[in-house]
C-alpha cells in the first residue's frame, strides 16, 4: 500500500471513529447532564452534536443549553441557525420565543408561541417546550398558560415525565405546594424512580419546613442517581439550616464534584460552607481560586474573617478595613467585631492589655447586632477583656449591657459574678485623701453596697455555690467601718454560709485556703467580741489552723507555740 493510500485510510478511519463518538452521545444524554447541572459537559456534548450533524433538532438543543445557562444571545444564534436549516422547525421557533420571553418581550414571545401551537398542536414535545418556557423566567412567567399547555402535552404523551416536572414548577410559582407534589408524583409514574422528581418533592418539603421529609426525598434522589448533583446542593442547604455545618460543607463539595461547575458564585458558596464548618484553611484556598474571577465584594469579608481565624492578623485587618470602606452599606456587626478582635490580637501580642480602637469596633459590632443574644455575648466578651485589663468602669458598663440583653444565658451567674467583682475592684481602687476624703469614702461605700447587691443575685441563682456568699461578706466588710461591721455582724451570715458550703466539699479543700484565712478570723473575732462565745471563737481558730497549719494568727489566738504546731502540720501525711 503506497503512502498516500495509507494516509487516506487513516484519515477515513479516524473520521468514522469521530462520527461514531459523536453519535454515541445522544440528545437525551445531554438533557440528563442539564438535569444534573453538569452544564460544562452538556455544552460540550450539544456543541459536538450540532457541529457533527447540523440538524434543526441539534441546533434547538444547543440553544436550549444556552437558555438554561442564561446565555440568551448565544441561544438566539443557535435557534436562528436551526430555522435557517428548516423554516418549519417549530422547536427552533419556540426557542426564539423563549429567548424573547427571557429578554422581557412577552408580546413577541406570545405571538411566536401561538403560531407554533397552531401549527403543531398535536405534537407533545412542542406543547411541552412552550409550557416549560413560561416557567423558566420567574419575572416573566405565566403559570396558568404553562399549566394549560403542559396538560395538553401529557394528553398526547402521558409518559412525558418532564412535562409533569414543568407543571409542578408552574404550580410552585403559584405557591401551590400540594398540587405541585402531585404533579411530581405523576412524573414518577411516567418515569419510575426519577431523581429529578424526588428532588423536586424534597424542595417542596424544605419550603414547608418539613425537614425530615425533605431529607428523605433528597436521599431518594441520590439513591436513584448517585451522580445527581442538585440533590447534594440541596442537602447542603438543608444541613446548613440544621446547623450541621460539617455535613453541609461535605455535601456541597460533592455537588461541585458531581456537577463539575466552575461558576464563581457557586465556588464562593462552597467557601462559605467551609468557613462555617471551621475549615478556615480550605476557605482561604477557595478564596484564592476566585482571584480575578469574581468581583463580589464579600470575598474581602470572607478573607478578613478567615485570616483572623488562622491568626494572620495583619491580613485580616487589611481585608476587613478595605471591605468596610468599599461597601459601608453592606457592613454587619460581625465585620466590626472581627476587625476589632484582629486589632486587639495585635495589641496583646505587642504587650498591651487591649487596643482602644479595637474596643470601639467590637462595641460597634455589638450595637449593630440584630440578635440580642449575640450582642449580649459580645458585650460580655468586652467585659472580660476590660476586667482583665483592670479597666473596671468599662467592664461594669459592658457586663451590665450584656446581662440586660440576655439574662437567661447559661453563663449568667458568671456574668453577675464578674460584674460584682468589677464594682468591688473599682471601690478598692478609689483612694480617699485630703479634703475630699469624706466624699470619696461615701463613693467607695456606695460601690461596695452595689457589689453586695449583685453578689446577692449570684447567691439566689446559685445557692450552693460558695463564692457569692464570700464576696458579699467582703464587699460589706469594706462598705462599713470595720469595728461597726464586727459589732453588728454585718458580714457574719455571709461568711458563715460560705464556710458551711465550702466545708462540705470533699474534692479539694486546698482551694479554699485563701478564703478561709479571711472568713475564719472574722467569725472568730465576731464570736468572741460580739457574741461573747469563746468556745465558738476557738472552734473557728482551730478550723483555720487545720486549713493553714502554719497560720501565725491562729497559733497566737490559741496560745500555741511553734513546736506545738508541728504534730498538726504532720497529720495529713499520716492519712496517706
Amino acid at each position: 500500500m503506497n503512502r498516500n493510500m495509507r494516509m487516506k485510510l487513516v484519515a477515513l478511519v479516524f473520521g468514522v471513529l469521530a462520527f461514531i463518538n459523536v453519535q454515541a452521545q445522544t440528545i437525551q444524554d445531554g438533557l440528563a447532564l442539564i438535569h444534573t447541572e453538569r452544564y460544562n459537559e452538556a455544552g460540550q456534548l450539544f456543541k459536538k452534536l450540532a457541529e457533527g450533524t447540523p440538524s434543526p433538532e441539534n441546533q434547538y438543543y444547543l440553544g436550549y443549553y444556552y437558555v438554561k445557562t442564561n446565555q440568551l444571545d448565544e441561544a438566539q444564534k443557535a435557534f436562528e441557525k436551526g430555522v435557517s436549516l428548516e423554516d418549519k422547525s417549530y422547536l427552533n421557533q419556540v426557542g426564539l420565543g423563549t429567548v424573547a420571553l427571557g429578554k422581557g418581550d412577552k408580546a413577541k414571545a406570545k405571538t411566536i408561541f401561538e403560531e407554533a401551537e397552531k401549527k403543531k398542536k398535536k405534537e407533545a414535545e412542542v406543547l411541552y417546550r412552550i409550557g416549560e418556557a413560561y416557567t423558566l423566567f420567574e419575572k416573566n412567567s405565566d403559570p396558568a398558560e404553562a399549566i394549560r399547555l403542559l396538560d395538553e402535552a401529557v394528553k398526547r404523551d402521558k409518559n412525558l415525565a418532564d412535562a409533569y416536572i414543568s407543571k409542578g414548577d408552574a404550580l410552585m410559582l403559584r405557591n401551590e405546594g400540594g398540587a405541585a407534589a402531585t404533579a411530581y408524583e405523576y412524573a414518577l409514574t411516567a418515569k419510575p424512580n426519577y431523581a429529578v422528581a424526588h428532588n423536586r418533592i424534597g424542595e417542596i418539603y424544605l419550603r414547608g419546613k418539613n425537614y425530615n421529609l425533605a431529607l428523605e426525598n433528597y436521599k431518594k434522589a441520590i439513591e436513584a442517581d448517585p451522580n445527581f448533583a442538585p440533590a447534594y446542593k440541596d442537602l447542603a442547604e438543608l444541613y446548613y439550616l440544621g446547623q450541621k455545618y460539617k455535613q453541609a460543607a461535605e455535601n456541597f463539595d460533592l455537588f461541585m464534584q458531581k456537577s463539575g461547575s466552575t461558576d464563581p458564585e457557586l465556588e464562593l458558596r462552597g467557601t462559605q460552607f467551609a468557613f462555617v464548618a471551621d475549615d478556615y484553611a480550605k476557605a482561604l484556598q477557595g478564596l484564592d481560586k476566585l482571584k480575578g474571577r469574581s468581583n463580589n465584594p464579600f470575598i474581602k469579608r470572607m478573607y478578613g474573617w478567615s485570616y483572623f481565624k488562622t491568626n494572620e492578623t495583619d491580613k485580616a485587618i487589611q481585608s476587613l478595613d478595605e471591605f468596610i470602606k468599599e461597601v459601608p452599606d453592606k457592613v454587619i456587626g460581625d465585620d466590626y467585631k472581627y476587625l476589632g478582635r484582629a486589632l486587639n490580637q495585635k495589641a496583646v501580642a505587642a504587650g498591651q492589655p487591649y487596643d482602644s480602637t479595637a474596643l470601639t469596633y467590637i462595641l460597634k459590632g455589638a450595637s449593630l447586632d440584630t440578635n440580642k443574644v449575640e450582642a449580649a455575648v459580645t458585650y460580655k466578651e468586652v467585659g472580660a477583656l476590660t476586667y482583665a485589663a483592670k479597666d473596671y468602669d468599662k467592664a461594669i458598663d459592658a457586663y451590665a449591657k450584656g446581662i440586660a440583653l440576655d439574662s437567661s444565658a447559661k453563663t449568667i451567674i458568671n456574668d453577675y459574678y464578674y460584674l460584682g467583682l468589677s464594682y468591688f475592684q473599682k471601690a478598692s481602687r478609689t483612694i480617699a485623701s485630703g479634703a475630699d476624703s469624706a466624699q470619696i469614702l461615701q463613693a467607695k461605700r456606695a460601690l461596695n453596697i452595689k457589689a453586695d447587691s449583685i453578689f446577692s443575685i449570684v447567691t439566689v441563682k446559685s445557692p450552693e455555690w460558695p463564692y457569692g456568699y464570700y464576696w458579699r461578706g467582703v464587699a460589706l466588710y469594706n462598705a462599713y467601718d470595720r469595728q461597726e461591721n464586727i459589732d453588728k455582724g454585718i458580714s457574719a451570715p455571709h461568711y458563715a454560709k460560705f464556710a458551711e458550703i465550702a466545708e462540705k466539699d470533699t474534692t479539694d479543700q486546698g482551694k479554699y485556703k485563701g478564703f478561709y484565712k479571711v472568713v475564719y478570723p472574722y467569725l472568730a473575732f465576731y464570736s468572741s467580741s460580739t457574741l461573747k462565745d469563746d468556745a465558738k471563737s476557738k472552734e473557728y481558730w482551730n478550723k483555720l489552723l487545720k486549713a493553714d497549719p502554719e497560720n501565725v494568727n491562729a497559733k497566737e489566738a490559741l496560745g500555741l507555740s511553734a513546736p506545738a504546731a508541728q504534730p498538726a502540720a504532720a497529720a495529713p501525711a499520716k492519712k496517706k
